[in-house]
């Protein structure tokens, strides 16, 4: 072979190696497009102090999309920067009570149209910090199966065990936990008042409100997180028995759904 044809076989290489190099980024970019195709955030949040059991940091939902973590807790705070969350800092007075932890962090999870971090996306999903690993892929079939081809406004689970949906079931159930016992007269009286107003206490489906998956831009969502806010406020803490009245006003934009979401 002459010196010039070695020339000819290298340049040839080198505009293989080339191509194959711009290939491979091209698919990558190509890939990455995909997997972000959503203006989707993932959020959670604790409120409280160090002894309560809350107190951790749930697995990452996604490498992909922005995940918030909103907190009053200086502490918690200091973990949540060694992870890939996004720690929120919340000014608020940290309680040894967990009622009044509890209630501190129910703004965050009911109104997220109100907070500035997430307020803008069009898609967030809120996962309680004791959850296990959520399916990241999960969640977007469902956004694409009823946001993007459907017409609901808010998502979750139907609940696990109580497959009776009667409200006072919920309520039995809620009494083994202590935080619970001690607003049970006033989870009574809520529940009362809601059937005096029209409210019923037997449904077709149950929810649990530990995972939430909402359509930001859906017209009615300010509209069901506005009024199940208010409605904690008269209930408590106990928010899937709240939500178990909220939804009744809602049931054409609210889907339960019964898969299993966590990997």
């Amino acid at each position: 072979m002459t010196k010039r044809g070695s020339y000819i076989n290298i340049y040839i290489l080198f505009l293989g190696f080339i191509t194959c190099i711009l290939m491979c980024f091209l698919s990558r970019k190509e890939l990455f497009q995909q997997e972000k195709k959503y203006s989707l955030a993932f959020y959670t949040c604790f409120y409280g102090a160090n002894t309560n059991i809350a107190f951790k940091i749930p697995e990452l939902p996604s490498d992909i999309y922005d995940c918030y973590y909103y907190t009053n807790n200086k502490d918690l705070l200091k973990e949540i920067k060694k992870t890939k969350w996004k720690g929120i800092y919340d000014e608020k007075s940290v309680s040894t009570d967990s009622n009044i932890s509890t209630m501190q962090g129910k703004y965050v999870k009911t109104l997220p149209h109100n907070l500035d971090a997430i307020k803008n996306y069009d898609y967030t999903c809120f996962l309680d910090s004791k959850l296990g690993k959520l399916s990241e892929a999960f969640i977007l079939n469902l956004i694409e199966e009823h946001f993007i081809q459907g017409s609901y406004a808010l998502l979750l689970r139907e609940h696990e065990f109580i497959k009776d949906a009667n409200v006072w079931n919920e309520f039995n159930a809620s009494m083994g936990q202590e935080r619970y016992r001690n607003e049970s007269d006033r989870i009574k009286a809520y529940i009362y008042g809601q059937v005096e107003k029209g409210g019923v206490e037997q449904t077709d489906k149950h929810c649990q409100c530990g995972l939430l998956v909402r359509n930001m831009k859906h017209p009615k969502t300010p509209e069901i997180n506005e009024k199940w806010y208010a409605h904690i406020e008269e209930c408590g803490i106990q928010d899937q028995i709240s939500f178990f009245f909220v939804k009744q006003h809602f049931k054409e934009y609210i889907l339960p759904f019964s898969e299993y979401p966590f990997m």
